[in-house]
């Protein structure tokens, strides 16, 4: 399956591109928000005007989402209305994604001054989870203390680095994600379906790192480049070896490899709520630049 385009919206509605995200995402957002699209990408995606539609079995919401950004071509509640019945046609509950600045939240969660996430609101979409916050570094400046001996990847080799705890650690990067990498990586505390390699292969390049330590992989990193940009998910560390710099190393190794393809830019988005992944970022360079969360529409009636 592929993207395709939705019937041709009219475009007779007023308001223009305020229709999206109301008075506009900001154009910088709107750019990043595009860019980090590219690197996990829908088997399933269609266009309603500027929006992209994205299903993939409902593995993530990235993949599972709406994505507001532009002009739909139809007046907002017609726009959602369409959004609601192609996700159904799926089986999959409808779901928009809406990015915004760090400030403005609203008491539930959303995004106090966006229009569209009011009308999601009014309309009963309620707020899924914990909202996302986008960080965004100097790929140069996240790799500066990576593992010096890192290999490549697809090498299979293994290099030795100094995390900030002072331990070295052997960090493999390869171009496929092996068993004992797919074994440690648990979206959301749980198993990987059987559509995740496909989403983890998506990007138009894409690299893993391991770290092995007591007979088992103990962390896990993936890091894409696309649209210009580098990008870091699916860093995972065995609760039992936290706090021993396996973060740092595995995401300092992550950048080391963008940097390798040229990639000058870094993006990644972590839970707002998780106060010891955002510690770890800053701590490499990454500074936040806005936040989005997912509205979910309430079961058909």
């Amino acid at each position: 399956m592929g993207q395709r385009e939705l019937p041709a919206p009219s475009h007779d509605h007023p308001g223009g591109d305020r229709g999206l995200t109301g008075a506009g995402t900001p154009p910088g957002i709107a750019a990043l928000e595009r860019a980090a699209a590219a690197h996990w990408r829908a088997a399933d995606t269609a266009r309603l005007g500027s929006w992209l539609l994205r299903a993939d079995g409902g593995f993530t919401g990235r993949a599972n989402s709406a994505l507001p950004l532009g002009d739909p071509g139809l007046p907002l509640t017609r726009a959602v209305d369409e959004v609601q019945t192609w996700y159904r046609a799926r089986g999959l509950p409808p779901q928009i994604v809406i990015p915004g600045p760090l400030g403005g939240v609203a008491p539930d969660g959303g995004q106090a001054d966006d229009p569209l996430d009011r009308l999601l609101a009014a309309r009963g979409w309620r707020v899924r989870a914990a909202p996302a916050v986008v960080m965004t570094a100097g790929t140069g400046q996240v790799a500066g203390t990576a593992p010096a001996g890192t290999a490549p990847a697809g090498t299979g080799a293994a290099g030795t680095g100094t995390a900030a705890t002072g331990m070295a650690w052997a960090v493999t990067l390869a171009s496929r994600p092996d068993e004992a990498w797919l074994a440690r990586y648990r979206y959301r505390g749980a198993g990987l379906p059987s559509a995740a390699l496909r989403l983890l292969l998506s990007a138009p390049w894409q690299a893993f790192a391991s770290v092995a330590a007591g007979g088992g992989t103990v962390a896990v990193g993936r890091v894409s480049v696309a649209a210009g940009w580098a990008g870091i998910t699916a860093v995972e560390v065995d609760p039992r070896c936290r706090r021993r710099g396996l973060g740092a190393a595995v995401t300092r190794a992550l950048a080391a490899a963008a940097v390798r393809q040229g990639a000058g830019r870094v993006l990644l988005q972590v839970e707002a709520g998780n106060r010891a992944a955002l510690t770890l970022y800053a701590r490499c360079g990454f500074t936040a630049v806005h936040r989005y969360h997912y509205r979910v529409a309430p079961p058909a009636g």
